[in-house]
């Protein structure tokens, strides 16, 4: 006899009780399909939850009237919904789930290639309709039971149980540190045709051209970073990678092996040092800090990425997305001179401190510069001119803001069902760190980021006290005023983190806080994409009151979800919100201003809602395009096909022209220079439309 799922009977005891659990249990699918005969499908599906096995047996007769496309599509639509009737029922959330068939399926499909379409159809709505993590994998087993099982067992190995929300552990090739971006595209959430429908026709049009183009000419193009995960650039390549697979460029990704020692270099005496937040002396730059850091750079290029290893020796176009690697620069010029080099600066740099002789930002940005980055064949900064550090010409510099991506477990849709999910996961994970839970029934106000100095956290607290004092003039009670949530991810290369946390927490036990402790939510996350998108697509409105910043993605991130931000008028914030129509600016430190601000907002339902309604406008939708991943692929695509050498007529006059650092400009593939004028990437390739 076949098992089969059993579905509770809505207000039945064990419905009841299933009801009753905090978080609902995570469980991971395993989904297996054999091709019998003609319209007859045999499939089975196995749950796990890290202990034992469920298991569902069935046979779909599908009308044989219809072509086989239409036949898979009806035995998908039946899997989807007998999956998730089950989860459903018993209160279950399913993480992740690994669809694969048998070796006499899998030759059928490779007979008709058009049937390949249902089955990542199939794939994508188990990630928008029921936010689960799908993998196409092929399965091998005496049964499809057993397939089933080792299918979900081999998806519940891939991810990260203790923590509740399907994020694939980050995989890394142990021989090159290529990010292998979705589980080495195991992971399937998205194809072609969701970008396109979230892209306008023109840029839409210009992106497969220049996708044609790079495969036409086999180019190939190289990121490289210091980590994986956590913060803004490694949530970006994940995105830019999985767009650039489905459109079939070379493009790959390459981070270095990590170090602590270095980290707290480049955290703390780079990063920290570049935007100002600090002025003692101990960060300032040292011999030792310099040997050791350019020695790792050295070590990972030679270990993972240097001759005879097929990375730089083989690719076109290379990318430094920040300056933790940068040192790599010099040798990427020896292996491979024909390569074009692009440094991408996305940090805010006091160009006003580093034009000062003798201050910290000017000796780091002269050791950097010129040793390493000056050997650039292009230098990307964001559209900020503060930004533009001194001796760097402005005919070698191109404006290209950060992006994020709609399509992510960061931006994508969720049901009223995923939110309150959500919801208690993260009050799980604030419960385990001794701070309050989010009220179900109460609104809260939230700031997105990692717990770092230049963030504006204190002033993010003492806003909110000033905020809860105006409430209680007019006479709101307690219980009618939002909370605070303050939260976000960590990084392995920040060591700022724990500090800054330790701080805030020391921070709410001073008594000007103390009555309002109770109401403010406190929490490093777990990496997991959609439980801050939950967070955000559920509050009332955001904060960033960075004090420094580059292009605060969390700010494009929260105007996508229609929720106003009011933010401090710092780094390239301004460009991200249009002042009293999508958002308020206040001057950096002027916590009553944002307190005044909260209270209109909340207090004023037609004020807020006139932002909401702006935020809705189909002219403020096409203004976020050019943030979000398809524009951002355009640009790094264009940038590809006009730098590189390769499939230009005049490539071999371009290998002769002078090095990167001895030009005011940048030669370009097909022997032209040209220079830049610190315009944004955008208008070159716009105007050539």
């Amino acid at each position: 006899m076949r098992r089969k799922f059993s579905i509770l009977e809505a207000g039945s005891p064990r419905y009841v009780l299933a009801r009753k659990k905090a978080i609902g249990k995570s469980i991971y699918l395993g989904v297996a399909v054999s091709y019998t005969d003609e319209g007859v499908f045999d499939w089975a599906c196995s749950s796990y939850d890290g202990n034992e096995f469920v298991s569902h047996e069935d046979t779909f007769c599908a009308s044989t009237t219809v072509t086989r496309v239409d036949q898979l599509k009806h035995l998908f639509d039946t899997i989807i919904k007998t999956v998730g009737d089950y989860a459903t029922s018993h209160n279950y959330r399913i993480q992740a789930v690994c669809v694969g068939c048998d070796e006499k399926t899998a030759e059928v499909v490779a007979e008709h290639p058009d049937l390949k379409d249902p089955v990542r159809d199939m794939c994508t709505r188990f990630w928008f309709d029921l936010d689960a993590t799908p993998c196409i994998y092929k399965l091998r087993g005496l049964s499809l039971n057993e397939e089933a099982a080792s299918a979900a067992r081999k998806v519940y190995d891939w991810f990260t149980p203790q923590f509740p929300g399907s994020i694939p552990r980050i995989s890394v090739d142990p021989d090159t540190n290529e990010v292998l971006v979705d589980m080495d595209n195991h992971c399937h959430m998205v194809d072609l045709k969701h970008f396109e429908e979230t892209t306008d026709k023109p840029t839409w049009d210009k992106l497969l051209e220049l996708a044609a183009e790079c495969k036409r000419r086999q180019l190939k193009i190289l990121f490289f970073n210091s980590t994986p995960q956590g913060g803004g650039v490694a949530l970006m390549r994940h995105a830019t990678i999985r767009l650039m697979r489905l459109l079939g460029v070379d493009c790959r990704w390459f981070v270095a092996k990590p170090n602590p020692d270095v980290f707290v270099i480049t955290k703390r005496k780079f990063h920290n040092v570049f935007q100002g937040v600090t002025d003692d002396e101990q960060y300032r730059l040292r011999k030792e800090d310099k040997d050791l850091w350019v020695e790792w750079c050295e070590q990972n290029f030679d270990n993972y990425w240097g001759e005879g290893k097929g990375v730089i020796d083989t690719a076109d176009v290379i990318i430094m997305d920040d300056p933790q690697v940068s040192a790599i620069i010099p040798r990427i010029r020896k292996l491979n001179p024909a390569a074009r080099v692009i440094y991408r600066s996305h940090i805010e740099i006091r160009a006003d401190l580093a034009s000062i002789p003798g201050s910290m930002q000017h000796d780091l940005w002269d050791f950097l510069w010129s040793g390493f980055i000056s050997k650039s064949d292009l230098f990307l900064s964001h559209p900020v001119a503060g930004f533009i550090p001194p001796r760097v010409p402005h005919a070698k510099v191109a404006l290209l803001p950060a992006a994020t991506d709609e399509l992510d477990g960061l931006n994508k849709k969720m049901s009223a069902a995923d939110l309150e999910y959500y919801r208690r996961v993260f009050n799980r994970c604030a419960e385990d760190q001794g701070s309050p839970g989010i009220s179900a029934d109460r609104p809260y106000v939230i700031q997105i980021a990692r717990f770092d100095p230049a963030k504006g956290i204190p002033d993010v607290i003492e806003s909110y006290r000033f905020f809860r004092e105006q409430l209680a003039a007019k006479g709101l009670e307690d219980d009618q005023h939002p909370q605070l949530v303050i939260c976000g991810h960590g990084s392995i290369d920040d060591p700022d983190g724990t500090v800054i946390y330790e701080q805030v927490i020391e921070m709410l036990a001073r008594p000007e806080y103390l009555p309002y402790a109770k109401d403010i939510c406190v929490a490093r996350l777990p990496a997991s994409d959609q439980l801050l998108c939950a967070l955000l697509r559920s509050s009332f409105c955001a904060l960033q009151l960075s004090h420094r910043e580059g292009f605060e993605i969390k700010v494009t991130e929260a105007l996508a979800k229609y929720k106003p931000v009011i933010a401090f008028r710092s780094g390239g914030i301004p460009l991200q919100i249009e002042d009293g129509k999508t958002g308020i600016l206040v001057e950096r430190g002027n916590t009553r201003g944002v307190a005044d601000a909260l209270t209109r907002l909340y207090t004023d339902n037609d004020y807020y809602e006139g932002f909401v309604n702006e935020l809705r406008t189909k002219a403020q939708d096409s203004k976020r395009q050019e943030f979000f991943t398809p524009f951002q692929s355009v640009n790094w695509l264009y940038l590809a096909t006009q730098l590189a050498y390769k499939g230009n007529n005049d490539a071999s006059i371009a290998k002769n022209q002078p090095q990167a650092d001895q030009i005011e400009g940048t030669y370009m593939g097909n022997g032209e220079l040209r220079t830049w004028g610190a315009k944004y990437v955008r208008q070159f390739w716009q105007e050539s439309s």
